[in-house]
């Protein structure tokens, strides 16, 4: 049985994507294939080296002692979770015989495993030029199913005419979107602290977009509530 190589596994509220606000146990898996990476990526620990090697059976077990009820929402994310595709498999359908609420956050650049249907709710991050690193999902990711999401993060307005076509291309395939702008970061250099928050133009801004091409907004609601830190 392959190893996964897990960077945390914890307990929290879903910050983005139409579970938000909801309880979900979080897989964090080690790696990501996309460089030089995102500019405003704010899982780094989980790109570089290291992780903990696990089987799919050693993160369920834990999984089950965080949250043990039946429905329970578990969200596997990255870093990129289908760069261990075998690991992963695994573990998707060992999660099924737990009767566990899947939900896989991936980059989409990589192909859609032949196990995809498993997971209950794909949920492809689609990457918009601010993020450095546009263009690159695979376009078979948005022809899915209602259960599924797109999500495009946006940090300009060049990011949203790009966020547009993707709204455009997923209208007629029963693909959820959600736009989800970036958090400003205000550093405080007496104190050392960071303080995540959104410009109200900006987020009126993106509002507005999202009432005109009728698609969520998500606000990333972790970050809200407790910064950049691990485990949250």
């Amino acid at each position: 049985m392959p190893k996964i190589l897990v960077n945390e596994i914890f307990y929290s509220l879903q910050g983005e994507g139409y579970g938000q606000g909801l309880p979900t146990v979080f897989v964090r898996l080690q790696g990501c294939n996309l460089n030089p990476g995102c500019t405003y990526c704010d899982t780094g620990y989980a790109r570089r080296g290291g992780g903990e090697a696990l089987t799919a059976k050693e993160v369920v077990d834990r999984v089950v002692w965080l949250s043990p009820h039946t429905g329970t929402r578990v969200c596997i994310t990255g870093g990129e979770p289908l760069l261990q595709e075998e690991g992963l498999g695994e573990l998707v359908s060992i999660l099924n015989r737990y009767l566990y609420y899947i939900e896989v956050f991936t980059n989409g650049s990589l192909p859609k495993p032949s196990w995809w249907t498993r997971v209950t709710s794909w949920v492809v991050d689609i990457k918009a030029p601010s993020s450095g690193v546009v263009s690159t999902y695979a376009s078979d990711w948005i022809k899915s199913r209602y259960s599924d999401q797109v999500k495009v993060t946006v940090g300009t307005s060049e990011d949203l005419s790009f966020s547009a076509g993707i709204v455009e291309d997923c209208a007629t395939k029963h693909v959820r979107v959600m736009v989800s702008p970036v958090a400003n970061l205000l550093l405080n250099m007496s104190e050392g602290t960071v303080t995540e928050f959104w410009n109200r133009d900006w987020l009126q801004e993106v509002t507005e977009f999202c009432l005109d091409k009728r698609v969520g907004l998500s606000l990333q609601w972790h970050k809200l509530i407790w910064g950049d830190r691990k485990g949250a």
